[in-house]
């Protein structure tokens, strides 16, 4: 069965609500312990990819379990095909962009969630863009469906 673009985005989405979960809260503990605005956004760094990862693979597997004939090895496949090029977007755009765009608005005495969360959206609409035309590579040039 050909997996929709729909599928394939809302796991990625809800990745994100993980992620959108774990900046916020990564970042407010940071807050508590520093002022410094480079731990603080390094924190929303960290706290992003903690929830990312729980709330993807989580609805991932979901997802996939649902459908006949779909295994361990099919979860394996498609990864190895998702994961390099996902964590390659999320090291060299997202996280770049999550970090330098709080950490520019926190300098500017912005309030910490007015900082950490459009930074996370404008940061998450770029990786989710990139995805995306990476799919598409995938399927019209080598026949694979992720």
């Amino acid at each position: 069965m050909a997996r929709t673009t729909w599928a394939f985005n809302k796991e990625i989405i809800f990745g994100e609500i993980g992620a959108f979960l774990g900046v916020p809260l990564f970042s407010f503990i940071a807050s508590q312990l520093t002022k410094q605005t480079s731990i603080i956004s390094a924190s929303a760094v960290g706290g992003s990819i903690i929830g990312a990862v729980i709330f993807y693979l989580s609805m991932r597997i979901y997802d996939r379990k649902k459908q006949e004939n779909y295994g361990k090895k099919e979860l394996f496949n498609d990864l190895s095909y998702f994961t390099p090029v996902a964590l390659m977007l999320t090291l060299l755009v997202y996280y770049p962009i999550l970090y330098f765009v709080s950490n520019y608005l926190l300098n500017k005495n912005t309030n910490l969630f007015l900082s950490v969360i459009p930074s996370q959206l404008i940061a998450f609409a770029v990786f989710l863009v990139a995805i995306n035309i990476y799919r598409f590579i995938l399927i019209k040039y080598f026949g694979k469906v992720l």
